[in-house]
């Protein structure tokens, strides 16, 4: 591996499967032709987290503590330290902490940012003392949900720009595709695969089909994806956080509410905190224990301190947690409330299995010509999943070589081995639009520009709206550009925006139209799409003092 550096065409990429609990980081190693994963602070699996605390050095400074001491620093400073911070990507919310009395506020993706830069200076430091490899790492390829949204996207790459990779090396892909390149490289066979990716935050369906070329290199096509972005395990490990809290109500009469940090209940907002982060981190090892055990014991002793001491000790069986209802709101907001309220872990594996039907829908397959399943992500692991995957399938998951913590990663690092030699042979994947995009036209109409299925080129795809659109009124100043997503294509004629299945993107107004009779001005709309699924929409006016406007989606897939 010493020559690595020396047979670069692109600079030294890193694969990183940046995840809501964990993080993966890997290289392609160009010496055996294979992927390695780095280990950092001795571990293939770095949790996603971060504490603040105040410098030493310099007191109106923070220092940083990632990883697994920052996870366990939640039990003690949870005020200051910031764990799934995925989920705030694509929002507008600051990250509020507290250190030493004292608050601050980060975008998400300025702490995003000091992660991925954490990983980035650690792998940087492994493959100068471990691989021999001199230099650092410019680039990267961030893996990312098949349903992100183009705001998710953004403020995912602009993390990484933070983290001090160079802005034009910056590459993401789609997890599902990066996983389906794990597996095609050790199963050289051509096959229709679905990747079926249950993280911490997300869940994904996507349906792949593998064929080699003459050179027995895979070939990955995307045919379908459906997903939801507030599905995942962190929803999962709620439903034993509420299993647990019932138990701690009926304990304390209900006289106290570890959720509501303003009221008066004898209970210090510091001590609240503490026995959240406890009570999170108790029912994930839970979790994990019932996917090996049928039951396991849950014991925080104690559990709080004050206005009395309260110790919980109670046994959790496998079926007991499968099927229980969840009733308390906990720290989500109203909407995530309402989608989960009354839901089991039954209910929720079932909705990914709904997700799967979308799936194999919008691929126009039906599920016996799926040829093998592809388990990603660590909520993957729970036996209910291999259960309602063999029930519906008529089959058991493929059992993998790869860890399903690690196959995204992996594949990213075999997507950097297509950046950094692209000359290289290897395994290639060909991305397409998922679902018919367009615009809103007179009457609520959809127009459909960008049709489902379409190759994307590695410099994007470019499609011209069929026909330009006209002003409606006399002297009219401006036109709205709307931008819809038809998630649930149909062969119906005459669709409109109003139908089922589709989704508002974005919206802007082209302004400064020169005025004159109703249809005389004309606006000639291009849809873009890159290989990262990003959208970018441009309008201009066909007169000769044209103005032109673009607008980048917020929601995409």
């Amino acid at each position: 591996m010493a020559t690595l550096g020396l047979d670069l065409e692109r600079g030294l990429f890193l694969g990183i499967d940046f995840g809501t609990t964990n993080s993966v980081v890997s290289i392609f190693d160009f010496k055996d032709g294979e992927v390695q994963t780095i280990p950092i602070d001795g571990s293939n699996i770095f949790p996603t987290a971060i504490q603040f605390e105040t410098d030493i050095e310099d007191e109106n400074k923070l220092s940083k503590i990632f990883g697994v001491q920052a996870k366990e620093a939640a039990m003690i400073y949870p005020q200051s330290t910031i764990l799934s911070i995925k989920r705030f990507l694509g929002t507008d919310e600051n990250i509020i902490i507290n250190v030493d009395d004292k608050e601050f506020s980060f975008k998400p993706e300025q702490v995003a940012g000091e992660i991925m830069g954490y990983l980035k200076r650690m792998a940087d430091e492994y493959a100068r003392e471990k691989l021999n490899i001199s230099g650092e790492f410019s680039g990267c390829v961030i893996t990312v949900p098949a349903n992100s949204t183009d705001k998710q996207k953004k403020m995912t790459k602009e993390a990484a720009i933070l983290a001090g990779f160079d802005e034009d090396s910056v590459y993401l892909r789609l997890e599902p595709a990066a996983a389906a390149i794990s597996y095609a490289v050790n199963e050289r066979k051509d096959k229709k695969v679905l990747v079926y990716d249950f993280g911490g935050g997300t869940f994904d369906a996507c349906i792949l089909e593998i064929k080699l070329d003459e050179n027995q290199e895979p070939n990955i096509s995307i045919l379908s994806t459906y997903g939801d972005n507030d599905l995942g395990g962190n929803d999962v490990d709620k439903i034993l956080i509420d299993m647990i809290y019932e138990e701690f109500k009926k304990l304390t009469d209900n006289e106290i509410d570890l959720f509501d940090e303003n009221i008066d209940d004898c209970v210090s907002k510091r001590q609240k905190k503490v026995a959240l982060v406890r009570l999170a981190q108790m029912a994930n090892q839970a979790k994990e224990r019932l996917s090996q055990a049928k039951s396991t014991k849950v014991v925080l002793a104690p559990f709080i301190q004050e206005p009395k001491i309260v110790n919980i000790n109670m046994e959790i069986t496998r079926e007991d947690f499968l099927n229980h209802k969840r009733v308390n709101k906990l720290n989500d907001s109203d909407k995530i409330f309402e989608k989960f309220e009354g839901k089991s872990v039954i209910d929720m594996i079932n909705k990914t299995i709904e997700c799967v039907d979308k799936s194999l829908e919008t691929a126009k397959i039906k599920a016996e010509d799926i040829d093998e399943i592809f388990l990603v992500g660590g909520s993957s692991s729970m036996p209910i999943v291999s259960e309602k995957i063999k029930e519906k399938f008529n089959k058991e998951p493929f059992k993998s070589k790869i860890s399903p913590a690690l196959s995204i990663s992996q594949g990213a690092a075999h997507y950097c081995n297509m950046i950094m030699m692209p000359t290289v042979k290897g395994p290639v994947v060909h991305e397409k639009t998922i679902h018919p995009i367009g615009l809103e036209i007179a009457g609520r109409r959809f127009m459909e520009i960008v049709k489902a299925g379409m190759d994307i080129p590695k410099d994007s795809l470019v499609v011209e709206a069929p026909e330009p659109l006209i002003t409606n009124f006399d002297n009219v100043s401006s036109m709205a550009i709307v931008v819809y997503e038809n998630t649930i294509p149909s062969d119906e004629k005459g669709t409109f925006v109003t139908n089922d299945g589709m989704k508002r993107l974005a919206g802007t107004s082209l302004r400064g139209i020169p005025q004159g009779p109703k249809g005389q001005e004309k606006v000639k709309v291009i849809f873009s799409v890159s290989p990262d699924n990003m959208l970018k929409v441009t309008a201009k006016s066909m007169s000769d003092d044209g103005i032109v406007t673009e607008l980048s989606v917020d929601e995409l897939y």
